[in-house]
């Protein structure tokens, strides 16, 4: 393979050619990735987030001094993908990356031998940046690419291994739907991983191929690897329980660990000091006896949500139309469209970041937006699943205490700044939020970019489809009966407000016909209608 000789030495050149061969080979196969998506939505973007990605390393290289060492190419490569990662597909290439980096830094020549190490600690790092990894992913390409190399004999020649990689890598990229049903009943492969493998072979001089089906990635987000829960409704529990932890050598995952079993809408934040838990339970005595094992607790509170509920419902009604001044803390929240800067400002959000679906703002925008804020602590809110994993590679970064709220949606967004308070601190805000967001079911109506059949719907290509909290309900050529299932799916429990987000474009006067007459088929629920002017879904909605 051509990439063998450059590979052998680590320089500002032979970086350069490695990344723009990369570069260019996921160029020429972008818009391929992209439109191998589960759900035919129009925000198939893992080949164009993974090739913004690598092009932020490539502009970075570009700048770079031709005489630089080893450890400073690795580093300068592994920070540029980290602050040019876009969307969770981008995320995850830059700690592919970073492990990389890591062992590129302390080695002089590349060797058979290098390159296995390079692999286990990309994969040992890539796997750690994921909460709760999933099988069948761009994580499953690169682990058994991994597994593969680590099999070959210790006298195997480069060139052999590299070609033994890829060959390893393109069987797994073809044997991902058989770890996914999503997958496998869209009749797809892993978009993340063959995105990978083709910037892999990309690299190595070799042509795009060995694939025989086409790709995408689990729950319609590219490379996304977090599992989602299956139903969604109003906590089952009674306490809502928060409490700070100090304390040495704090271990995060291991108190989400131990939670975990004792309730739902868990959330811990923190460092190894000091630790913000918040957890939804009916047993908040055991939840405090198990944190008092581990630290000194500080600012409990345990409180019944059932009285809480009629407090919210009320904010909702009727939020502040005047931007809250700067104070404690900041809501950096990434938004599109002209009404939902408006509503997003009107709950005291700001600065907000350009961009949502097949936008994914990049690390460095939404860092930018944190670093401009000016309150001491931030909160992010990146409105959409696929930028969720760089917002957390930007609080994890930041020289301000940052945290961020995984909103899926730009509707449960605008739900959760009623719950914000600038005078409050970050953790109070972030469990005031979280709490509104626990409770909000969110759905959307676009048209569909292809023909398919996903979650045993029958669909058609520029028919609307309808989904309900990520899951496609309903598709059909009446805009109407599928916005109506789609409210339907959201309208459980005891939610009985919903608020509607109506899209730019022509479809505009449609989508506030549909309403009225939503208004008419849901009469017993109330509807609140904003003009949001959010660009690819004429209707967006949230139940609460």
């Amino acid at each position: 393979m051509e990439a063998d000789a450059r590979l052998r030495t680590v320089t500002t050149s032979n970086a350069r050619t490695l990344v723009g061969a990369s570069h260019r080979a996921l160029e020429g196969r972008k818009q391929q990735v992209n439109d191998l998506n589960v759900y035919p939505v129009p925000d198939g973007d893992t080949g164009t987030n993974l090739l913004l990605t690598v092009r932020s390393v490539a502009a970075e290289l570009a700048k770079a001094d031709d005489n630089l060492d080893t450890r400073a190419v690795s580093d300068l490569v592994s920070n540029a993908a980290l602050m040019g990662a876009r969307g969770n597909s981008g995320v995850i290439l830059s700690q592919i990356v970073r492990g990389a980096m890591e062992v590129l830094a302390e080695m002089d020549v590349v060797s058979s031998a290098g390159v296995v190490k390079i692999l286990r600690r990309s994969t040992d790092t890539a796997y750690r940046a994921v909460r709760k990894p999933v099988e069948g992913t761009i994580l499953t390409v690169l682990r058994e690419m991994t597994e593969a190399a680590e099999s070959a004999p210790e006298t195997v020649e480069l060139s052999e291994l590299l070609a033994l990689i890829v060959r390893a890598g393109w069987k797994s990229v073809e044997h991902t739907p058989t770890l996914l049903k999503v997958l496998a009943d869209a009749g797809v492969v892993d978009a993340g991983g063959y995105g990978l493998m083709v910037m892999l072979e990309g690299m190595l001089g070799g042509d795009v191929g060995g694939a025989s089906a086409s790709a995408d990635e689990l729950f319609s987000i590219p490379g996304i690897t977090e599992s989602v829960p299956d139903e969604h409704g109003e906590s089952i529990y009674t306490y809502c329980t928060t409490f700070l932890l100090e304390g040495v050598g704090l271990d995060g995952p291991d108190m989400e660990q131990v939670l975990e079993p004792l309730g739902d809408s868990l959330l811990v934040v923190g460092t190894d000091r000091q630790l913000k838990v918040h957890v939804h339970t009916d047993e908040p005595g055991v939840v405090l006896g198990l944190a008092t094992a581990r630290g000194v607790l500080l600012h409990v509170a345990i409180d019944n949500m059932k009285t809480q509920t009629a407090e919210r419902d009320a904010r909702l009604a009727s939020p502040s139309t005047s931007p809250a001044p700067v104070g404690r803390t900041q809501v950096v929240a990434v938004v599109a469209g002209a009404g939902v800067r408006k509503l997003f400002r009107s709950l005291g959000a700001g600065p907000l970041v350009e961009g949502g679906q097949s936008m994914n703002p990049s690390a460095e925008e939404i860092m930018n937006a944190v670093c401009s804020a000016e309150a001491p602590e931030v909160v992010i809110l990146p409105n959409n699943k696929n930028i969720v994993m760089a917002a957390e590679q930007v609080a994890s970064l930041a020289k301000k205490p940052v945290a961020v709220l995984r909103t899926h949606s730009m509707q449960v967004g605008l739900s959760a700044m009623v719950g914000f308070d600038p005078e409050r601190s970050l953790d109070d805000n972030v469990a005031e939020m979280s709490g509104i967001v626990d409770e909000v079911l969110s759905g959307e109506v676009t048209r569909a970019v292809r023909d398919c059949v996903v979650d045993d719907v029958d669909v058609r290509e520029g028919a609307f489809i309808g989904l309900a909290e990520g899951k496609l309900v309903a598709s059909g050529d009446d805009f109407f009966e599928v916005a109506r299932e789609v409210t339907a799916r959201l309208l459980v429990g005891e939610r009985e407000l919903v608020t509607a987000l109506i899209g730019e474009g022509d479809e505009a006067e449609s989508a506030r016909e549909v309403i009225e007459r939503l208004r008419e088929k849901f009469g017993d629920a109330e509807f609140e209608v904003h003009e949001g002017g959010q660009p690819l879904y004429p209707l967006l909605l949230a139940a609460e």
